[in-house]
Parts: structure tokens; sequence; C-alpha cells
């Protein structure tokens, strides 16, 4: 959490902004619906009742509740003392670390799946931990308020659960599992595809008991219904139909209709330059190579990877906009990013035995550490609005091609920002909306304390108010390798 932290930009450019302002309006007014002029907000639904409601699903605006109870009660404290465009910016920033609480749980949630549902050893959990964090775009949605995250941390929860149920088949683990499924399903519809997966997972795992198979079922299914029928209701409230959610409306038919072009959304998931799953979580391809090492030794759990990630993967796939429209790489992906790497984290020791699994591990792990670092320095969002004013914004440039490509377009906006800042040279702007402060960190280092440089908040308080997370990252840090050494050294 506190790599996390440190690393914020210190704002947020993604829908997520807008998930916000439907939550601060409902604790501000008590009501889901609303008028232009309360929240004039993009991503809106004008209902059969005549008001506006948010177009995506609920779960993110949910969770940021809290989050906006907090920063109303912080407003209210400052507004006597300060300008509403200073509180603003105080509100954004707040709600910019909300992103990396959630990838802070998702990585924790990780290591104790490999550690208690794979009987991983510490060192090994932590490897597999750090590989997911480090080498793949995790990192960088760690500081993006994308729903994408949020259901991410939900699922990997609800396969936590179902590892612990697992091991002990207590009904308490079994009800976790369901209500966090049933949090993320409320969260993005596509979280249907899990359910499915880990009912799946429920039948292998009972399959010599019927009895047992009906009553997991009366359990799960009491356990989801309260989450369908709010989905329902919702659904009903915004478009009058309870089984279509705006997301499956003509208004956004350009993005998330079915009709798309299943094999280019194949072709272009798995092997385009620009958003290639295996480009953004190359650790992937060890997935697949000791995919059927995993099936061995793990027959359920490899089935419960393999219909997820296949029908996520299809699905996806027959996307209008199979890689989500504006995003950095297969945007969609991040919520799966930690079932991608599984089969790849529980073998972490048979890597390390044969001389040239571990070679092309490290090839990989280079390539995500290098375009995950890349991202953190520059700025997704500005880059794709820079190739817009340059016409390389086409599929065909970003997407399909090589040297203009998402990927390689990041890796040399970083070593063009690290050039800018050992020159001086002149930061890029752009014709669009964005503030100079934006410009500069993107063009330079984005991370929030430059950009608290650079609106003009004195460098060393900037430093200063980073010394509570740099001590907070050198104490867990340390704790954390001594487990690991700890038991290396136990072993010996």
């Amino acid at each position: 959490m506190s790599l996390f932290a440190l690393t914020n930009s210190g704002f947020d450019t993604s829908e997520g902004t807008e998930h916000y302002f439907l939550a601060e309006h409902i604790v501000r007014t008590g009501r889901l619906g609303y008028t232009p002029d309360e929240i004039p907000i993009r991503l809106s639904y004008t209902a059969p009742n005549g008001n506006s409601y948010g177009s995506h699903e609920f779960g993110n605006v949910l969770f940021l509740l809290p989050t906006a109870t907090l920063n109303l009660a912080i407003g209210a404290v400052l507004s006597p003392f300060v300008s509403s465009e200073t509180i603003d910016r105080l509100h954004q920033f707040v709600i910019s670390f909300q992103p990396g609480i959630y990838s802070a749980v998702t990585a924790t949630a990780f290591f104790a799946i490999l550690q208690i549902g794979f009987d991983r050893s510490k060192k090994c959990a932590l490897i597999g931990m750090f590989s997911l964090v480090f080498t793949s775009f995790f990192w960088t949605y760690s500081r993006n308020l994308y729903d994408g995250v949020l259901c991410g941390m939900l699922l990997t929860l609800s396969l936590l659960y179902l590892m612990l149920y697992k091991k002990q088949e207590q009904t308490r683990w079994l009800i976790l599992v369901f209500i966090f499924l049933g949090l993320s399903f409320i969260t993005r519809l596509s979280a249907i595809l899990p359910i499915f997966a880990t009912a799946f997972y429920l039948i292998l795992h009972h399959r010599f008991s019927i009895p047992r198979i009906l009553r997991v079922a009366g359990i799960s299914s009491a356990t989801i219904l309260p989450f369908v029928l709010w989905q329902s209701w919702y659904n009903h409230l915004r478009t009058g139909l309870f089984y279509k959610s705006p997301v499956q409306t003509e208004v956004y038919a350009h993005n998330n209709s079915l009709d798309g072009n299943i094999w280019v959304g194949l072709s272009g998931l798995l092997l385009s330059p620009g958003k290639s799953i295996f480009i953004y979580v190359p650790l992937a391809v060890l997935s697949v190579l000791l995919f059927r090492r995993f099936y061995r030794h793990y027959r359920n759990e490899a089935l419960y990877v393999l219909v997820l990630v296949s029908t996520w993967l299809l699905l996806h796939s027959k996307l209008q906009s199979w890689y989500g429209a504006w995003g950095w790489g297969p945007r969609h992906f991040i919520s799966i990013a930690p079932i991608l790497l599984l089969p790849y984290a529980v073998n972490i020791k048979a890597i390390a035995r044969k001389t040239y699994l571990k070679r092309l591990t490290l090839g990989l792990a280079a390539w995500g550490v290098l375009l995950s670092l890349s991202s953190i320095i520059s700025n997704w969002h500005f880059r794709m609005a820079y190739a817009r004013e340059q016409n390389r914004l086409d599929d065909e440039i970003f997407v399909w091609g090589f040297w203009n490509s998402q990927a390689i377009d990041m890796v040399k906006a970083a070593v063009g920002n690290l050039w800018r800042m050992a020159t001086g040279s002149p930061v890029i702007t752009l014709a669009t909306d964005y503030s100079a402060a934006n410009e500069y960190v993107s063009s330079t280092l984005n991370i929030w304390p430059n950009a608290f440089i650079a609106v003009g908040i004195p460098w060393y308080v900037a430093i200063a108010a980073t010394i509570p997370l740099w001590i907070l990252l050198f104490w867990s840090g340390r704790q954390v390798f001594r487990i690991g050494f700890a038991e290396t050294n136990a072993n010996r």
C-alpha cells in the first residue's frame, strides 16, 4: 500500500471520477437520480421517469461512498479558509489513493491464495505476488479508479475464500465467496463469468455427492440472490427493463455491443503489438507453457482457470471495442490478471529447476518491469491524447503497428521524460484541456510529489509529505523479506 501511495499520480483521469461524483451526490442528497445541473457528468442515462442515472453499474459508487463522506466532511471544515477550487483539488487527491487500496488488497489476497490454496512457501508466494505487481500492468492500474480494478479485487478475494472452502468446507467461506462474487457482479456485468466458473468448480469439488452439491447450490443461490435483485431493480429504474443495463443499450453500442469480429478481437488480444495480453502480462506466457503441469497437480483449479479465462477472452473478443477503448493495454483483463498468472506462480519452483524456463522467465519479467516503470514515469492517458493530436491513435498504428504501438510509445515516452528532466528541455503541451501541471508531470515524472511542485508547493514540503510513506515502505518491506529469508534459512 505504501508503494502504491508513493507512486500515485495524485489525480485520476478514468471514468471512476464520475462514479465518485455520483457517490458524492448520494451522500449529499440521498438520491440515486439527478439532473444535469446537479451533476454534469458524461456517463449519464436518461430513464423513462425523466431522471438521469449513472450509466455504469453501482459497485464502484458503493465503495466510494465512505470516501465521499470523508471528502464532504473535509470540505465543510476547510470551506471558511480556502477556495472551492482548492477543496476540489484536495478531493481529487484523496480519491486518487483509492485504487491503490484495491490493488494492495488484491496483491495480498494473491499471496494468500498461493500460500493457503496451493501450499506454496512464503518465498514462492512473495515472488508470485511481486511478479503480479511489477511485471504486468497491475502497478499502473493501482492509480486508476477504473471499476475493473475493484472488480479484480473482488474476484481475487472470492478465489481466496474458495480455496479456504476447499480446505475446510465451512459454510462461512462459501458465503464469503458469493458475497464477493455478488459485489463484483454489481460492479461489472462481465463478472457473471466467474460466477459460472465458481459454480463449475464447486460441482467438480463435490462431484461424488449429490446432496452436497444441492446444499452448496442452495447456500450459493441464497447468498447471491440479493445482488441479482438489486441489479434487476437498478436496471429497471434506469432503462425500464430489469434485464438491460444502460451499457447494453444503443447509446454505448459503439464500444459494448457483442457484434464485433471475434477473430479480430482474438488475434488482437493475443498477438497485437499494442494491446496483446502477453505484452502487458508477459509472464502469462509461462502460464500457457506450464498449464499442463498445473492441470496434473491441481485439476479442479486448472479447469476453473481455463473456464474463466477462455470465456472472458471470447466475450471481450466479441465486443466492438475488444481492447476497451481508452485504456492502458487490454484494460478489461486487469480484473483477471491474478488468474492469468496463477499457473505460472504455482510452478515457480519448477521454473527454477530448468535453465531454459529460468531464462525465459527473466526475459519476460525484464520486459514487464521496463514497461511497468515506463507507464509509472509517464501517463498513458496523456500519451493517448498526444497520439490523437498527431493522428497516431488510429488502430492500424497504435494497436497493430509496432514502433508506434501503445507499449513502445510508452517506453519511448519514459526515455523522453528522463532526458527532459536531465536536460531541462521544454515539456509537451497539448491543444486539449490538460492543465499546465498535468502536462508538466506527464512530461517528466508522473507522481504526486512532482505534481505538488508543479502547482507551486515548495519542494521540501512535497518531500516531507512522503516521509511517513517511506518509513512505512521500509518497515513493512523489512518485515516481508524477513519472513521470506527466515523460511529459507529454516529449510536449509
